[in-house]
């Protein structure tokens, strides 16, 4: 193919796809919400206000969870029809000189989704819905893109070299077997070939044009970062001009704000066409390789240019009159600084030996609200500071915390420190900090609910102490028991409306802690807590959030990102409220 043929199809088709794509999402978002609706009926029918990781066990015990699995099936059928079957026939036509129906093409994408009804489709919706975006591989459908290992399981893996070797094992294989049938689908949606032939011939495509292949699809990619380049590179020149000659005054108020908002859609209309290019990209190769070079794409007759023009100075309207009004109001859009407050994760975070009393005195010294630390009861029902379910890492001894005695947990050494007691953490916390208690591990049931909120009660700390889990039923139990102590609720899935949980804290894993979840949340008069951000962009970005506060293993870090965060320019508020600062430089 003569260049002008790779880079006609893209050109051609922007607008095309851009329509389709934004009409495709908000048909798809209707019909979501049509299907979130019935799920929340459903759930209120089973007396429950959502589905979370430490409450789903119910959706398979439950006629209502049977018809909540039905939902999520149609739900990610419609998406598979609509992301991968639809917009390869749409690709397809418009790659053919055609000026392709969007609905038909979603009719057509609804049908070929009998193609999956065999272990070999199953298997291709399981790799497009989960396996792809959980290994951060290069396409899935549009409802599970976001989908990622929670961090605290991350962390456990890439702390431990046996793991870390066999997830690098299991990312290998699924991205081998990825590589050789990636034609799959086009074979079953374009030349209506079932999964078993498809992937033959998939195969038989691959390994005859491998070298072109990896290069086409090299050209590709490099491509796509060339554009975000230069995107980026005209960005900061035009923002290095207007606040090198401009006074900080209205004037530039309003040129960095409009130019933050028109790079922020540019960067999003970006990211909205790169899935469906890769898309035609795949479609190109696959006619090519399929007619051994015989296929070219045709030149379509382009229509209504003036469409384009319309959008874009709308586009531009709408930018020019956003950033009039920033300009007038702008410390209420931009607010100069968000306190939060900060919870050493594990006591001290990295600041000391973790789950210790010198890692909670440690967090107090660097000034941190609070620490969280995790209890497990021992075989003679006392109750000690451990994260893991045995010793091994911080002690060396692989035991678990319930098949020793505390006068044997007490000759272990953390890093020349004792295992601490609740008791000792509690003391070490008064006056300082809040301390964040986790029931964790086996040993997490209504008896340690019950004993820790005696030792607390002992003390006079209800005001000072907060019982966390990940165990909805556990917390739910203090809740109804004891009402004067706070609760706080760790997730890191969630689908219906968490806001109505029954507890004083809801903990958010990052990935889900996005700004509508946390106004809901506190609508309902709760607080959010968002865990665990370690690096320096996920501190900054949870401490640009609407949260109250964040729990982290960097509390000094942290610290210092929070301090710069109050020293900002008028346009690093303005980049950091619109992503900018996180997403383009």
């Amino acid at each position: 193919m003569k260049l002008k043929y790779r880079l006609r199809p893209y050109v051609q088709g922007i607008p095309k796809l851009f329509l389709y794509k934004f009409l495709c999402s908000m048909l798809l978002g209707l019909c979501s919400y049509g299907i979130s609706t019935l799920s929340d009926i459903l759930l209120s029918s089973a007396n429950r206000v959502s589905v979370s990781s430490g409450d789903f066990g119910f959706v398979f015990m439950t006629w209502q969870g049977y018809l909540l699995i039905v939902c999520a099936v149609i739900t990610v059928l419609l998406y598979i029809a609509a992301d991968v079957n639809a917009l390869i026939l749409f690709c397809d036509k418009l790659l053919n000189g055609e000026d392709p129906s969007m609905l038909r093409c979603l009719r057509d994408g609804v049908v070929k989704l009998k193609k999956y009804a065999n272990p070999r489709g199953l298997f291709v919706i399981l790799f497009l819905t989960l396996l792809t975006p959980l290994l951060g591989l290069s396409f899935s459908i549009s409802l599970t893109e976001s989908l990622y290992i929670p961090r605290f399981i991350s962390s456990v893996i890439e702390g431990s070299p046996l793991y870390f070797s066999g997830l690098m094992i299991v990312y290998i294989l699924i991205y081998l077997l990825g590589f050789a049938y990636r034609f799959i689908i086009h074979g079953a949606v374009i030349d209506g070939q079932n999964m078993k032939e498809a992937g033959v011939s998939s195969r038989k495509i691959i390994r005859r044009n491998l070298k072109s292949f990896i290069l086409e699809m090299l050209r590709f990619w490099l491509s796509l970062i060339a554009v975000f380049i230069v995107i980026a590179a005209v960005a900061f020149a035009l923002f290095f001009v207007v606040n090198t000659f401009l006074a900080d005054n209205e004037l530039s108020l309003f040129l960095n704000a409009f130019l933050s908002l028109f790079f922020t859609i540019s960067l999003g209309v970006f990211q909205m066409l790169s899935g469906p290019f890769y898309i035609m990209k795949l479609t190109v190769l696959y006619r090519t390789y399929q007619s051994e070079g015989e296929w070219q794409c045709k030149k379509r007759a382009t229509k209504r240019r003036y469409t384009v023009v319309l959008a874009v100075c709308a586009m531009l309207a709408g930018c020019a009159f956003l950033s009039f009004v920033s300009a007038h109001f702008f410390d209420e859009i931009f607010p100069p600084s968000s306190d939060k407050e900060i919870v050493a994760h594990r006591a001290g975070g990295n600041e000391a030996p973790e789950n210790t009393v010198s890692g909670i005195s440690a967090a107090y010294s660097l000034g941190a609200a609070g620490s969280e630390i995790d209890i497990q009861r021992t075989a003679d029902g006392k109750y000690i500071i451990n994260h893991d379910d045995t010793f091994f890492r911080v002690a060396g001894v692989d035991k678990k915390p319930s098949e020793m005695t505390l006068e044997e947990i007490k000759r272990l050494s953390i890093q020349g420190e004792p295992v601490a007691t609740f008791e000792e953490a509690l003391e070490a916390s008064r006056n300082k900090v809040k301390l964040f208690t986790e029931l964790k591990g086996e040993t997490a049931d209504k008896q340690m609910a019950d004993d820790a909120v005696r030792i607390i009660r002992e003390r006079g700390m209800e005001k000072q102490t907060v019982l966390i889990s990940l165990k909805y039923d556990i917390l739910e139990y203090v809740e109804q028991e004891y009402p004067e102590i706070e609760t706080g609720y760790l997730a890191f899935f969630s689908f219906g409306k968490i806001q109505n949980m029954p507890f004083d804290y809801l903990a958010l894993e990052e990935e889900i802690a996005t700004d509508e979840a946390i106004e809901a949340i506190h609508n309902n008069g709760k607080m959010v807590m968002i865990w665990t951000a370690n690096e320096d962009d996920d501190i900054k970005e949870s401490l640009l959030s609407d949260a109250d506060m964040i729990i982290t293993d960097e509390v000094r870090l942290s610290k210092t990102i929070e301090a710069e965060l109050k020293k900002r320019t008028p346009l690093q508020r303005i980049l950091d409220s619109t992503g900018l600062s996180l997403n383009l430089f």
